[in-house]
C-alpha cells in the first residue's frame, strides 16, 4: 500500500499553509442561493464565477486573482448549490468542495489520518440546465475537486459539462444528467481535454455518448486531445436508445486505467459501450489513424450492448489486464465487416480475461491475433461470475466510496489473482500500489504479482529492506520538532476544533517516539518500522467484499532473527556467516525493530549485514505470515562542532586565549557507547598512540593569529599531512597593536577518524569597531580600515623618531 513518510514534511506543509493564508485570494462562497448581483452581503457560486472571470468584485464576492495568468480558486461549503442556469467561466478556475475528511479517525485504506468520507458538496442543475460551459470566449481551464454534479440537462451537447478547455476532475461524481450528445461530458473545440480520477459517473443518458462525447473536426482537421480516465466507476449510464457510452472521434489519445464499468446500456442491435472506430454511424464521427486507445486494468462486466468495444483497423488499441466478460454483449466487435482475410487490425492484447469460446461474448479478432493471445488470456468460458468476482460492493470506506468488484482468491491458477506477470496499472482503483514480492521463508510460493481487473487483492507481503544507521541526535531533533509543532497547534486558540483530535494523537505519537527512542537506543542503532511500505492482509466477508487488516501491533506479531554477514543468493535466500555481535530485536514499546552491534565494527564496503523479520497475523483464520530480510550497513556518524564559538581578546596586550574546543563538540550521533560490550569506555574523539586527545585541526588561521598547543602531531588517516592539536590550546594576536577581530575555522576527528563539520571561531578584539572583522590574512585586497590603521602606525613611528 502506498505510504508516505511525513516527518518534517508535515511541518513544512503546515507552515506553508499559514503563509498562504496571509495572502489568501480564494473566493469563499457564503450562500447556497443562486444569486446574481442582487445581494452584496452574500457571495454566491454564480457571483464567484463572475468575479473570477472579470477580476472585479461582484455581488458579495471579492475580485479573486488580479491577473489572467493565475488560476482563481473558489471554495464551497458542505451542502447543495442549486442552479437556475449554467455557469460560464471566462478565466481559469479551481473549484473546491468541502474537503471530505474526518480527522478523528484514520483512513480505512491507508490507515493514515484523516479518514475519507463521502463527498459533502453538490451542485445541481435541477434538470433544467447544464452546470458548466467553458466554450465561451477564452475557453478557460476548469478544475473541480470533491464535488457531485447532479441533475443537469441540455437539449444540445454536454449534460453536466460542456468543455472548451483543459478540464480536470478529482474525486468528482456526475449523476443523472442528460443531453443529446455527451450525457455527462462533451468536449468541444481544439483545446478541450479531460482528466478524471476518482468519483462515480452514474445514471447519465444521451443518444450519443451517454458518458462522454466530443467534437471531431476543427479547422477541417481532426481535433487532437488527451483523455485520461482512472480510478473511476462508470455505472448504470445509457439506455437502449443510446448508441454509445463513450463516443470517441477526431484524434484522441485515450488512457482508461483501473476503472469499473458495470450496468451500462447501449442499443443491443448497434450500440457499444466504447466506440473507437473510423467508421461513422448514426451521427457518430470517426477517429483518425493517429489516435490511440489504452485500456489497462479495468473491470468491465454486466453491461448490455451489441459490443463493449467497437473498433476497426484504424488507430492503435492496447488492452491489458482487463476483465471484459459476463456482459450481454461481445467484448469487441470489428466494425468493418469480415475479419477472416485480415491478418492485422492494430489491436494488441495481453493478460486479459475474455470469453473467446462464446460467439455472443468473444472479442472479434483476426485469426493470427487470436492465436497469439491464447497463451496469456484467462478464458472465462465455463466459469461463473460468482466464482471469480464478489458481488457489486456499495460505495463505502473500504472501497474508497466507489462501487466496485473484488476478485476472489482461491489460491490456484483458476482465479484472476496473481497471474504471474507484471506491467498492470501501478495503482488499483482504491489507490493501492500493486506490489511484487515473495516470501523469504518460501521463495517458490505464489508471488504477489498483477491481478486482472481494477482492484488488487491485498495479501500479507513484506519486502526486503535496506537500511543504514542515522544520527540518533538528528532523529530525536526531528521528533522534537514534530512534537513542538503539534503542541503549538493544540494551544493555538484559532485552531479549528475538528483538527484537535488529530493534533493530539500526533503530539502523543512523537512524544512516545522521543521517550522510547531515548530508552531503546544502543550504539549505531538502526531503527526499522516493519509495517512501513509493506502490504497487509484483508478480511473477506460473505459477499466477497474485502476490508484491510492494517499493519499494526493490534493485528500482527513481529519476530526477528539475526542472520549474519553475507548476501542473498539467486533465489533470494541468505548465505553468509553468523555473527554473534549482530543483534536484531523487536521493541514493542517503540513499535520498531532495532538492529545494532555489540562491538563498534563498521560494515566493510561491499558487505551487508542481515536480519530476517516476520509478520504473523493475529486472530485470523487461517493464520498468515510473511518474511523478508533487512540488509544493513553500519557507518560511523561524524562528530559535530558548534557552528560558531565566540572568544574575546583584549587589545593592547600579549593575551593568550585558552580555547577548549572539545568542550562543546560531541560524537553522540552514534548513540550510547556504554552499550558496547567490547569498548564500553570508547573515547569520543581521536587519540594519539599515548591515549591523549589529538583531535583538533585548524582549517583556516589568519596570518595575524598564532596557535600554540600542548601537543601537535600529524592528523589521522588520509589527512596525515595536516597537523592536529591536543591538550591545552591557546590563541594569540601576533601584533599587540592589532585593532581587528578575526575568524578561524576548525574541525575535530572522532575516535574512528571521521572528521566533523567546520566550526567558526570568532576572535573578538575589544578595540574592533562594529562589523570590522578581518576574516583571513595573507594576500588579497586591503580595506579602508586597514589603510587608516597603517597610516596611524606610520605617523606614530615618525613622532617617536623625532623625539
Amino acid at each position: 500500500m502506498k505510504n508516505y513518510k511525513k516527518g518534517l514534511l508535515t511541518l513544512a506543509v503546515l507552515t506553508a499553509m499559514s503563509l498562504m493564508a496571509a495572502e489568501d485570494s480564494t473566493i469563499y462562497v457564503t450562500t447556497f442561493a443562486d444569486e446574481d448581483g442582487e445581494n452584496a452581503s452574500q457571495c454566491s457560486l454564480r457571483e464567484a464565477v463572475t468575479a473570477a472571470s472579470t477580476h472585479k468584485a461582484y455581488g458579495g464576492c471579492p475580485r479573486g486573482q488580479q491577473y489572467n495568468t493565475v488560476t482563481n480558486v473558489i471554495q464551497l461549503d458542505a451542502g447543495e448549490y442549486k442552479l437556475n442556469k449554467e455557469l460560464q467561466p471566462n478565466a481559469d478556475l479551481l473549484i473546491l468542495g468541502k474537503e471530505p475528511v474526518d480527522f478523528s479517525q484514520p483512513n480505512a485504506i491507508t490507515n493514515e489520518y484523516p479518514a475519507a468520507t463521502p463527498i459533502k458538496t453538490s451542485i445541481s442543475g435541477q434538470n433544467k440546465s447544464r452546470i458548466f460551459n467553458t466554450t465561451q470566449l477564452n475557453r478557460p481551464s476548469l478544475s473541480l475537486q470533491n464535488l457531485v454534479l447532479k441533475d443537469a440537462a441540455s437539449n444540445a451537447a454536454g449534460g453536466a459539462l460542456f468543455v472548451g478547455g483543459g478540464t480536470n476532475l478529482a474525486n468528482v461524481s456526475i449523476l443523472n444528467s442528460s443531453a443529446q450528445a455527451g450525457g455527462a461530458i462533451y468536449l468541444n473545440d481544439a483545446n478541450s481535454s479531460i482528466t478524471v480520477r476518482g468519483g462515480e459517473i452514474r445514471g447519465n443518458k444521451a443518444p450519443l455518448g451517454s458518458i462522454l462525447a466530443m467534437s471531431c473536426m476543427d479547422n477541417l482537421e481532426y481535433t487532437t486531445r488527451k483523455i485520461d480516465l482512472s480510478a473511476t466507476t462508470f455505472i448504470e449510464n445509457g439506455s437502449n436508445d443510446s448508441q454509445s457510452g463513450f463516443a470517441f472521434c477526431g484524434q484522441p489519445t485515450v488512457n482508461i486505467n483501473s476503472t469499473t464499468m458495470t450496468g451500462n446500456i447501449a442499443n443491443t442491435a448497434s450500440g457499444s459501450i466504447i466506440r473507437f472506430s473510423s467508421t461513422a454511424v448514426n451521427g457518430s464521427g470517426g477517429i483518425s489513424t493517429a489516435s490511440s486507445l489504452k485500456l489497462l486494468s479495468n473491470t468491465i462486466v454486466r453491461n448490455t450492448a451489441q459490443s463493449i468495444l467497437a473498433y476497426n483497423r484504424i488507430a492503435e488499441k492496447n488492452l491489458n489486464f482487463n476483465i471484459i466478460g459476463f456482459n450481454q454483449a461481445k467484448a469487441c466487435r470489428y466494425t468493418d465487416g469480415d475479419l477472416s482475410a485480415l491478418e492485422f487490425s492494430n489491436i494488441f492484447l495481453a493478460s486479459n480475461a475474455l470469453n473467446q469460446i462464446s460467439e455472443a461474448e468473444k472479442c472479434e479478432l483476426p485469426a493470427k491475433v487470436e492465436a497469439g493471445i491464447k497463451s496469456n488470456t484467462f478464458e472465462l468460458n465455463g466459469r461463473s461470475f460468482d466464482s471469480l468476482l464478489s458481488t457489486l460492493q456499495a460505495p463505502q470506506a473500504h472501497t474508497g466510496f466507489l462501487a466496485l468488484y473484488f476478485p476472489k482468491d482461491t489460491g490456484t491458477d483458476q482465479d484472476l489473482v496473481d497471474v504471474g506477470t507484471l506491467n498492470c496499472d501501478n495503482l488499483d482503483q482504491r489507490g493501492i500500489t500493486r506490489l511484487q514480492s515473495s516470501n523469504a521463508d518460501n521463495p517458490s510460493s505464489r508471488q504477489n504479482s498483477c491481478d486482472i481487473g481494477s482492484t488488487e487483492i491485498m495479501k500479507l507481503s513484506v519486502a526486503n529492506l535496506g537500511q543504514t544507521n542515522v544520527s540518533v541526535v538528528d532523529l530525536l531533533k526531528k521528533y522534537q520538532a514534530e512534537s513542538d509543532l503539534f503542541k503549538s497547534l493544540i494551544e493555538d486558540k484559532t485552531t479549528k476544533p475538528e483538527f484537535l483530535s488529530f493534533y493530539k494523537i500526533q503530539y502523543e505519537k512523537f512524544q512516545n517516539l522521543i521517550t522510547q527512542t531515548e530508552a531503546a537506543q544502543q550504539y549505531r542503532t538502526i531503527f526499522i518500522d516493519p509495517f512501513l511500505n509493506n502490504l497487509p492482509d484483508e478480511q473477506v466477508d460473505a459477499t466477497g467484499g474485502r476490508q484491510i487488516r492494517h499493519l499494526t501491533v493490534d493485528n500482527y506479531n513481529v519476530s526477528v532473527e539475526s542472520q549474519g554477514v553475507g548476501k542473498l543468493d539467486s533465489a533470494g535466500q541468505f548465505i553468509g556467516v553468523y555473527d554473534q555481535n549482530l543483534k536484531c530485536v523487536w521493541n514493542p514499546a517503540l513499535k520498531q525493530i532495532l538492529m545494532y552491534r555489540t562491538d563498534d565494527r563498521l560494515t566493510p564496503s561491499g558487505d551487508k549485514e542481515f536480519c530476517k523479520y516476520t509478520l504473523t497475523s493475529k486472530n485470523s483464520s487461517p493464520i498468515k505470515s510473511s518474511s523478508a530480510y533487512i540488509s544493513a550497513q553500519f557507518i560511523n556518524i561524524a562528530p559535530v562542532v558548534p557552528a560558531e564559538t565566540n572568544f574575546v581578546i583584549q587589545h593592547g596586550g600579549a593575551q593568550k586565549i585558552s580555547v577548549d574546543l572539545l568542550k562543546d563538540a560531541h560524537d553522540k550521533g552514534d548513540g550510547l557507547v556504554s552499550k558496547l560490550v567490547s569498548k564500553p569506555n570508547k573515547p569520543a574523539f581521536y587519540q594519539n598512540a599515548q591515549g591523549q586527545n589529538q583531535a583538533i585541526r585548524f582549517v583556516k588561521v589568519p596570518d595575524a593569529v598564532s596557535i600554540s598547543a600542548e601537543r601537535s602531531e600529524p592528523c589521522p588517516g588520509l589527512d596525515r599531512k595536516e597537523t592536529c592539536y591536543g591538550g591545552n590550546i591557546t590563541v594569540q594576536l601576533n601584533n599587540t597593536l592589532d585593532v581587528f577581530s578575526h575568524k578561524l575555522e576548525y574541525q575535530v576527528y572522532d575516535a574512528d577518524e571521521t572528521i566533523s563539520n567546520v566550526g567558526l571561531i570568532n576572535l573578538k578584539n575589544t578595540a574592533t569597531a562594529p562589523d570590522s572583522v578581518r576574516v583571513s590574512g595573507g594576500g588579497g585586497s586591503m580595506g579602508w580600515w586597514s589603510l587608516f590603521g597603517l597610516a596611524g602606525l606610520a605617523l606614530m613611528r615618525r613622532r617617536l623618531q623625532k623625539s
